[in-house]
């Protein structure tokens, strides 16, 4: 079990979320986004969620450890056949930005266990209107 740290949902529930999309879209947790919305809508997907392999438990690792671990998790959504953007979610009050993927359709349980397995707080699921809101991990 992991536990999140008050400090730690601060930086979730303020951070920017950035798709690399063209243009980016980027979003808040808590507020509709028709941008991210129409996303969902063109992938047909009744789902999406952001999770990230970076940086375990708030440690800080090098980019080649990090890059290792992202590695990783795309390799597990490639083997699930999921559609995926490469994001980010960025804290600039907190100077803190960490890679992601924005995956399709994935199973919030399937999501829950795979931040798990790669020590995350939180993920973030974002249901069809675009609203999307913090899963923590706890």
């Amino acid at each position: 079990m992991i536990t999140t740290l008050p400090a730690q949902r601060t930086i979730y529930e303020t951070a920017d979320y950035v798709i690399d999309d063209d243009p980016p879209i980027v979003f808040q947790i808590g507020v509709s986004h028709q941008g991210l919305a129409l996303l969902l809508a063109s992938f047909n997907a009744q789902s999406a969620c952001l999770i990230s392999a970076s940086n375990p438990l708030g440690q800080k690792l090098t980019e080649d450890e990090n890059l290792d671990r992202r590695m990783q998790l795309l390799s597990k959504i490639e083997h699930a056949r999921l559609n995926y953007f490469v994001a980010r979610h960025e804290n600039a009050v907190q100077s803190w930005a960490q890679d992601c993927y924005l995956v399709f359709d994935l199973d919030a349980q399937v999501a829950s266990r795979w931040a798990q397995e790669f020590d995350q707080f939180a993920w973030v699921d974002i249901p069809p209107n675009g609203c999307a809101s913090v899963i923590w991990s706890d």
